[in-house]
């Protein structure tokens, strides 16, 4: 296979084997540091199975690196593959067993620009701080069908490498935005949304609402409620029934129970 020797012929001639080399330098900032992401453009994206959904969802990828000490199955014969040492390798990713990751482009698309279909929900989460709830939420999310969600007023990179980690890759399934509060009521009434959020002490249960029609469903940040103006522009406030002595639920379950509940409608 022509392919593969390209493959092996790269990665001879491409090693990194010190981290004073400046590919590793800016591999590394990339991996560090969210501005730096943003400015780029790029994220780092770890494991084959993660890099197959990139792939197979249009993003382009820049170029992918080997831990020396594996032997990797290759589908990219067309992308550029570097060699790194094990010890350098660890620096960048999480899971060593697989000892590859990806430079990945960010893909650019419009909120504006995706058909949205008459019984559409949209997810909104509002100002959510830990990336692995949100990774989590994700994958809960691409796993109901739903495809579009809206973080609002947050600092979470949405390529962290926390969230593509724990989303299992649906992060690259989905079409996720970052939008601003006000704005946000501007769309929903133009393409005539029920906006949905949650509240613990609502009296309205979740499974009380028609979650059939087009509508949004906001949830609050994990160690405070939704603010003030969610409070006073949604239809509904709802809240999920709790009978035991604890006071609230993590924000990836109570999000995938309204989910599931919207898939049973």
């Amino acid at each position: 296979d022509m392919g593969f020797w390209l493959v092996l012929y790269n990665l001879m001639i491409n090693k990194i084997s010190s981290k004073d080399n400046t590919t590793f330098k800016y591999v590394k900032k990339l991996f560090d540091k969210s501005s730096f992401r943003k400015k780029e453009k790029k994220f780092i994206v770890e494991g084959t199975r993660e890099i197959d959904l990139c792939s197979k969802s249009k993003f382009e990828i820049e170029c992918i690196f080997v831990s020396d000490k594996k032997n990797q199955n290759f589908n990219y014969s067309n992308i550029e593959t570097i060699l790194i040492t094990e010890d350098l390798i660890k620096k960048i990713i999480y899971r060593e067993s697989e000892g590859v990751f990806a430079i990945v482009k960010e893909k650019k698309q419009q909120l504006s620009d995706l058909k949205l279909n008459t019984d559409e929900l949209i997810l909104v989460l509002e100002n959510p701080e830990k990336p692995g709830n949100v990774g989590a939420i994700m994958r809960t999310f691409e796993a109901c069908g739903f495809k579009k969600i809206i973080m609002i007023d947050t600092k979470i990179d949405i390529y962290n490498p926390n969230t593509i980690r724990s989303s299992l890759g649906a992060v690259f399934q989905l079409n996720v935005f970052k939008m601003n509060s006000e704005d946000i009521f501007d769309f929903f009434k133009k393409h005539d949304f029920k906006v949905y959020s949650s509240f613990i002490k609502s009296e309205i249960k979740f499974t009380e609402i028609d979650l059939k029609e087009r509508c949004a469903l906001v949830m609050g940040p994990e160690k405070s409620s939704i603010s003030e103006i969610f409070m006073k522009n949604s239809d509904e406030l709802i809240s999920i029934p709790m009978f035991g002595n604890v006071d609230s639920l993590n924000l990836s379950v109570s999000t995938g129970i309204i989910l599931y509940e919207a898939v049973n409608q």
